[in-house]
């Protein structure tokens, strides 16, 4: 029995938008919650504990809308403790 050998890259493709595309995320990109989960996504996929399918910049995104609409119950969250 012959067995594959499954190549892993250490540095994962990073997906990004082409040059002058746009997203819909614009209001938050280069804000301190941008960066911050910017830096979670890559260091979740640099660890490859995740999988990018789409541009980073929808990944970030996505995530800032969804703590920007829950910032209240985040506050409430974090000033609790």
């Amino acid at each position: 029995m012959t067995r594959m050998a499954r190549v892993v890259k250490n540095t994962p493709a990073l997906r990004r938008l082409p040059k002058g595309r746009v997203h819909p995320y614009l209001g938050w990109q280069g804000t301190p919650l941008w960066r911050a989960v910017e830096k979670a996504v890559a260091d979740l996929a640099q660890n490859q504990d995740l999988v990018e399918k789409t541009n980073r910049e929808y990944i970030v995104g996505y995530v800032c809308k969804t703590i920007s609409r829950r910032k209240k119950a985040i506050i409430d969250q974090l000033t609790s403790h």
